[in-house]
């Protein structure tokens, strides 16, 4: 264990957010921001209630929870590391749809409609997703919140471009799979997507629906789907507080595969 881990955990005392959940907090968001890499062999909460100097109580519980949600892992001796493993780019460029990963898990999908419609984009909107703007500037705008066993998982907005999915906006109920009602309807599939993600902090309406706290950290991704014809058919924006989306879906002989090609 590195001794330096300690100061990058902290808390705020005049706050009003009880300790475990800022301990809980903090180190979730050093996971998200890569300050803790997998398998990091963390203090314990003996260790991080010493060095925060309070009752040993919060530090064990912000530890629960962050096993429960699969951030971390207890291994042995009172020892704990970081199970969150994230291959961001590998994973996403073979584009395995949310509803697709959350039956993977084990979980039942169900997805929740929050908000679809007809929107104009400026050109510099258009050009931040990568659309051109001089093909169009109506698109099929719907936001809606994913979910496994009920709980939700993601909130995901889409932007598909009109000229391109004519009539989808009186076609498209807003809960079935986006890629199998593409293909399906537009025998269009998407074959690649270029995503970023970075963590951030709630807002207190994203908080609302993925039952979370405002200012809980989160994992918000961009994504731009092209179809088989290497054209740009979709730009998606996503906030999770969740790490299961982005763990448990490749084996572990393709993880080696992955670091021997690299």
């Amino acid at each position: 264990m590195q001794s330096n881990l300690f100061v990058h955990i902290t808390i705020d005392r005049r706050s009003t957010v009880v300790y475990n959940e800022q301990i809980k907090e903090s180190i979730k968001a050093l996971i998200l921001d890569q300050v803790f890499y997998y398998k990091t062999l963390l203090p314990n909460p003996k260790m991080i209630a010493n060095h925060l100097n309070i009752d040993y109580k919060y530090a064990k519980l912000a530890y629960d929870q962050l096993i429960q949600e699969r951030y971390i892992r207890k291994i042995e001796d009172d020892q704990y590391e970081v199970s969150y493993f994230e291959l961001t780019n590998y994973f996403f460029d073979r584009n395995v749809a949310i509803y697709d990963a959350i039956i993977a898990l084990g979980l039942t999908p169900s997805i929740k409609c929050v908000e679809k419609k007809v929107v104009t984009l400026s050109v510099d909107e258009q050009k931040y997703m990568g659309f051109n703007p001089n093909d169009h500037n109506k698109y099929f705008y719907i936001n809606r919140l994913y979910l496994g066993n009920m709980q939700p998982i993601m909130i995901l907005e889409n932007y598909l471009p009109m000229n391109i999915f004519p009539e989808i906006d009186q076609n498209f109920v807003g809960d079935e799979p986006l890629n199998a009602y593409l293909d399906q309807h537009y025998n269009i599939r998407a074959k690649l997507s270029h995503r970023t993600t970075q963590a951030v902090n709630l807002t207190s309406t994203l908080a609302k629906y993925l039952n979370e706290r405002k200012n809980a950290a989160s994992i918000c991704s961009t994504n731009r789907v092209y179809d088989q014809n290497q054209v740009l058919i979709d730009f998606g924006r996503s906030h999770t507080i969740s790490s299961y989306y982005f763990q448990a879906l490749i084996s572990k002989e393709e993880i080696s595969e992955y670091y021997i090609s690299r």
